[in-house]
C-alpha cells in the first residue's frame, strides 16, 4: 500500500490491541464507517502468542480470565475460543526473603501475627473498594485524599508488621506490574473493585487466573480484525492529530488517516508521544506523562505450580 493512502471514514481508531478493535467493531455494528491505525505489523497490542513449535504457543502478553471478566467471556465465546482451567493441583513455590517455600492456599506460610495482619488489611482494602463506583471513581468518599496517596503510603499508614506490608508488595507488583510506591490508592480501590475483591485478583481457581485460552489468548483480537477485514490498517503508526473545523487528519509513517472523529486507542504514555494540533489540554497532557505502564522484571518474584505454570 503507497505511504501516501489517505484512508477516509467517519471515525478513525488508533490502535489495534483489544480495546481499538472492540470499539471498532461495535461502531461498524451501530453502521460507523471505520479505519484502525495499528503502528505494528500486527493486532492484539500487550497480548501477543509466541510461537514454540508442534503447533503450541506461550502467552507473552495477557493469559488468564476469571469471574467477572464477563464481557471478554463473551466476546472470546462469540469468537469460537474455547477456554481451559489453569492447573491448580500441588503445591505452589514462592521465594520469599532469598528462600524458596512450598505452600498450598493463596498466602504462604507465615507468623500468625503476620498472617493477621495480612488478613486485616485485605478486609479494610475490600471494604474501601466497594465504596468506590465504577462508572465514576472519582466520586468516591474521599476522593482526594484517597488519590494523593499512593499504595505504598496506604500501607506504611495501615499495615502494622513488615511482613504484612511485604506480602501486600509482593501481590501488588504480581497483579499490577508496578511498585506500590508508583501507583494511587484510588486507582488501586477501583480496581480491586473492578475484579470483585483483592483475593479474586489473587486467587486462580474462583479467581483472575482461573481459565486460559485454547491456542493462546491472541486468538481474541485476532478474530475481532478478522471480522472488521481491511478496516484494519497495520504497519501505519499515527505521529501527528490535527483537527480542524471539518475533521481531523492522521499522519505518519505510512497510510494516515482523514476521519470526523478520532478514537485513541493506546496506553496514555504512548497516546502522549503524538504531536495533537491544537494541543491537549494540560491536565490531560500532564496524565498521560504520569500514567508509565507496567513493567515485569525478569527476576520477578513468582509464584509456580509443580508444572511450572504461573498461579498468581
Amino acid at each position: 500500500m503507497p505511504s501516501d493512502d489517505l484512508h477516509e471514514a467517519d471515525v478513525a481508531v488508533v490502535g489495534a490491541g483489544l480495546a481499538g478493535l472492540a470499539a471498532a467493531r461495535d461502531l461498524v455494528t451501530a453502521g460507523v464507517s471505520v479505519v484502525v491505525l495499528e503502528a505494528r505489523e500486527r493486532v492484539g497490542g500487550r497480548v501477543l502468542n509466541e510461537d514454540i513449535g508442534e503447533g503450541k504457543v506461550v502467552e507473552v502478553g495477557a493469559q488468564w480470565i476469571g469471574p467477572t471478566q464477563d464481557r471478554l467471556a463473551a466476546l472470546a465465546a462469540e469468537l469460537g475460543v474455547d477456554r481451559f482451567p489453569t492447573w491448580e493441583q500441588g503445591e505452589h513455590l514462592v521465594e520469599w526473603r532469598g528462600k524458596l517455600r512450598r505452600h498450598e492456599g493463596t498466602i504462604p506460610p507465615i507468623s500468625p501475627a503476620v498472617l493477621a495482619d495480612t488478613q486485616q488489611a485485605l478486609w479494610r482494602i475490600n471494604r474501601l473498594a466497594r465504596k468506590v463506583p465504577l462508572d465514576a471513581p472519582w466520586e468516591a468518599p474521599g476522593a482526594n485524599r484517597l488519590d494523593g496517596q499512593t499504595v505504598a503510603t496506604w500501607m506504611r499508614r495501615n499495615v502494622a508488621t513488615r511482613g504484612g506490608r511485604d506480602m501486600l508488595e509482593l501481590s501488588t507488583e504480581a497483579v499490577w506490574a508496578a511498585q506500590p510506591e508508583d501507583m494511587s490508592f484510588l486507582h488501586f480501590l477501583f480496581y480491586v473493585h473492578s475484579a470483585g475483591s483483592m483475593e479474586m485478583l489473587l486467587n486462580t481457581e474462583g479467581g483472575a487466573q482461573q481459565d486460559r485460552f485454547v491456542g493462546g489468548s491472541q486468538r481474541v483480537p485476532l478474530g475481532l480484525a478478522d471480522g472488521l477485514g481491511e478496516r484494519v490498517v497495520t504497519g501505519a503508526p499515527t505521529r501527528r492529530i490535527a483537527s480542524d473545523g471539518d475533521g481531523v487528519t492522521l499522519a505518519g509513517e505510512g497510510p494516515g488517516a482523514r476521519a470526523q472523529r478520532v478514537l485513541v486507542a493506546m496506553a496514555p504514555t504512548l497516546a502522549g508521544r503524538i504531536a495533537y494540533d491544537p494541543p491537549l489540554p494540560g491536565f490531560r497532557d500532564q496524565l498521560t506523562q504520569r500514567m508509565p505502564l507496567g513493567t515485569v522484571p525478569s527476576a520477578w518474584p513468582s509464584t509456580t505450580s509443580p508444572s511450572g505454570a504461573p498461579t498468581g
